[in-house]
C-alpha cells in the first residue's frame, strides 16, 4: 500500500511559521523587549486640556548621567512664545532660502507653550524636565480638510539656554483605527495614543527635514554628530530675530533712513554747539581786549562770522567794528 507524503500548502506554511514566531516571542524574557510604549510619569501637572498637557517629570532614564538643570528659572512668556515661533523646518537639504519651510510649532502651539512652559520651569526642580503634548491641525485632501496632529517633547534650562528635545513630531492617529472606532460610534478618542516625550539618550522624533540654525538657535552636539531633534535656544536673541523678521522690508528701510537722518542731525547739532562755544569765546576775548595782539583783519573776520551766524545783532556788530578800527 502506497502512502503519499502530504506537504502543507504555502498558506499553511505561512500560518505555521507565524505560530512558531508567536511562541518564540511569548517565551522570550520580558526584559529583552523594551517597553517603548511605557508612558512617562508626570510628577506635577501644570496644564491639561484633553490629551494635551504641560507637566513636570524626571530627567529620564539617563538622569544619573545628566547634569542638573538650572531650575527653577524665570523666563519671559512672550519671548518664549516668539522664540518657538522662530523655529523653522526645511524639508529639503541644501543651504538656499528657496527651500520649502514649515514652522516647527503652529502659532497656537507656540502660544500654549509660551504660556505654560515658563510656569513649569519656574516650578521645576534641578532634576526635573518640563514635558509637553500640544495639538495642531495638518492639511489633507488638497488642503481642503484638516486633520489633528500632535507634537510632544521635553524642555529644560541649562547654561543660559532653553533646551527643547522633540519626541513626537506631527503624529496622527491611524486612519484605519479611527474608522474602525467610528463604526462602533467611538469618535475623537485619543486616549490610546502614545506621545513620546523624547530623551537625552537618543533621537526619537522623525521629522521630514531639519530645523534651521538661525539667530539664537543651534543644536546639541557637533555638526557631524549633532542632534537635530535637540534644539538649543537663546530665548531673547531668537525672539528679537523673529520679531524683526515680521517687519516689512520697506518699513525696515524707512526706519534705517530715519535713524541715519537722526544721527546726522545729532552730529550737526553737536558741531554747531562746539562752534558757537568757540565763537563766544572769541567774542569774549574781543570785549576784554585779550585779542589785542591779533591782527585787525583777524578781529574783523571773527566779528563778521559772529554776525553771519546771528550771534550778535547788527547794532552790536557796528559798535564793535568801530572799536576795532579805533585801535588802529
Amino acid at each position: 500500500m502506497n502512502h503519499q507524503t502530504r506537504h502543507p500548502s504555502p498558506i499553511g506554511r505561512t500560518v505555521l511559521l507565524c505560530a512558531l514566531l508567536c511562541v518564540v516571542i511569548a517565551s522570550a524574557s520580558a526584559d529583552l523587549i523594551p517597553d517603548i510604549f511605557k508612558k512617562v510619569e508626570v510628577e506635577r501637572e501644570i496644564w491639561r486640556e484633553g490629551e494635551q498637557y504641560v507637566g513636570l517629570a524626571a530627567q529620564g532614564s539617563t538622569a544619573a548621567a545628566a547634569a542638573p538643570n538650572q531650575h527653577p528659572t524665570k523666563l519671559d512668556s512672550g519671548e518664549v512664545r516668539d522664540a518657538l515661533r522662530s523655529l523653522e523646518l526645511w524639508e529639503k537639504g541644501g543651504l538656499l532660502r528657496d527651500e520649502q519651510a514649515m514652522p516647527v510649532f503652529t502659532q497656537g502651539q507656540a502660544e500654549t507653550l509660551g504660556r505654560y512652559l515658563p510656569e513649569a520651569l519656574a516650578r521645576a526642580k534641578p532634576e526635573q524636565d518640563a514635558i509637553f503634548v500640544v495639538r495642531g491641525y495638518g492639511s489633507i485632501v488638497m488642503d481642503t480638510l484638516k486633520e489633528r496632529e500632535w507634537t510632544s517633547g521635553r524642555a529644560f534650562y541649562v547654561d543660559g539656554r532653553l533646551n527643547v528635545i522633540l519626541g513626537s513630531f506631527k503624529v496622527k492617529k491611524d486612519r484605519g483605527i479611527r474608522n474602525a472606532e467610528a463604526a462602533y460610534g467611538v469618535l475623537n478618542n485619543y486616549s490610546d495614543m502614545y506621545f513620546d516625550p523624547g530623551t537625552r539618550k537618543e533621537r526619537s522624533a522623525k521629522m521630514p527635514g531639519r530645523v534651521v540654525s538661525t539667530t539664537g538657535v543651534s543644536f546639541y552636539g557637533s555638526d557631524a554628530g549633532g542632534r537635530p531633534d535637540w534644539i538649543l535656544i537663546d530665548v531673547a536673541k531668537a525672539a528679537v530675530a523673529y520679531r524683526e523678521g515680521l517687519v516689512p522690508e520697506e518699513e525696515k528701510k524707512r526706519d534705517m533712513s530715519a535713524r541715519q537722518e537722526a544721527a546726522k542731525l545729532t552730529l550737526e547739532r553737536r558741531q554747531m554747539r562746539e562752534e558757537m562755544a568757540r565763537l563766544r569765546q572769541q567774542l569774549k576775548e574781543i570785549s576784554s581786549g585779550g585779542a589785542s595782539a591779533r591782527s585787525v583783519e583777524d578781529r574783523l573776520s571773527t566779528l563778521q562770522e559772529l554776525k553771519t551766524k546771528s550771534l550778535i545783532s547788527d547794532d552790536e556788530y557796528q559798535r564793535r567794528r568801530d572799536e576795532i578800527l579805533g585801535d588802529i
